[in-house]
């Protein structure tokens, strides 16, 4: 795509978190806003979403000397998480503007500001010098990325030698309807999404080297189903923030999510390469 086309899906991608989704998510998912990885059969979702964190992060090797880069960083759960844990220092960025300022006040009043760097940034293009982080990090956020090799590229000229990419994103398999593709696109206003085989021969081509891939596609139709079933039953506290087409709308999007996930039109996906 152009450049033009690219900001003006940023811009729509931006007004997307910055709208009625930004009250919906805070009310329903909370602060992790990305999917869960189940920790027992009993698990819960808010503890699938922390197991979430700790599964990449022991996928990384992580000190208080690594340098990490969350792209996407929603509002800031996995970059304090990180800081805390491990003493690392994050720059978190996101287009978001309400989710930043939710991320820095979470951030302060966690005591990490001396860890946690959160900004405005575009993963197209990164404002960052070659070779300035040791971790790049995020969780389906790319999803949203109008050239996703751009993307993977700029990911890469910020990586120190020897650093790693981490990554986890959404997505819909490549023999799923045109039709359907685009219902699924149509809810979080994505451009492009791709499926694992893409992500694999992107990452070759560029250079980096793949030390890592699990698919979590069995675990999307419950998260999914766990947002859904959170919206309905606080749809009367809904109401007094977003108007009654936004969350039926919602409703039946996520739903719609559910039964692609169920069908295997949706998967999901953790990458983990490191710069060779």
């Amino acid at each position: 795509m152009t450049e033009r086309n690219t900001e003006s899906v940023v811009s729509s991608t931006k007004a997307y978190y910055d709208g009625p989704a930004d009250q919906i998510y805070r009310t329903i998912w909370g602060d992790n806003i990305h999917l869960g990885v189940p920790c027992s059969v009993e698990c819960s979702h808010l503890e699938a979403m922390e197991h979430t964190n700790q599964i990449m992060a022991e996928a990384v090797d992580l000190t208080a000397q690594t340098k990490v880069l969350d792209l996407g960083c929603g509002y800031g759960s996995t970059a304090r998480y990180l800081a805390s844990e491990y003493g690392c220092h994050v720059t978190a960025t996101n287009i978001s503007e309400k989710e930043l300022r939710l991320a820095s006040d979470r951030g302060k009043e966690a005591g990490l500001e001396s860890l946690l760097t959160f900004e405005y940034g575009d993963f197209h293009d990164l404002k960052y010098s070659d070779e300035s982080f040791d971790i790049v990090w995020s969780q389906e956020a790319f999803l949203h990325g109008v050239d996703k090799v751009k993307i993977l590229s700029e990911c890469k000229r910020v990586l120190t030698l020897g650093g790693t990419l981490v990554f986890t994103d959404i997505l819909v398999k490549s023999d799923t309807p045109e039709s359907d593709r685009q219902r699924i696109y149509d809810r979080v206003k994505s451009p492009d999404m791709w499926d694992l085989p893409d992500y694999r021969q992107a990452l070759d081509e560029l250079g980096f080297k793949i030390e890592r891939v699990e698919d979590w596609s069995q675990h999307v139709s419950r998260s999914y189903g766990w947002i859904r079933d959170r919206v309905l039953e606080n749809r009367d506290g809904l109401l007094e923030l977003v108007d009654e087409g936004t969350i039926d709308g919602t409703v039946n999007a996520l739903g719609f999510w559910v039964e692609a996930a169920e069908a295997k039109k949706i998967g999901w996906a953790m990458f983990v390469a490191q710069i060779r």
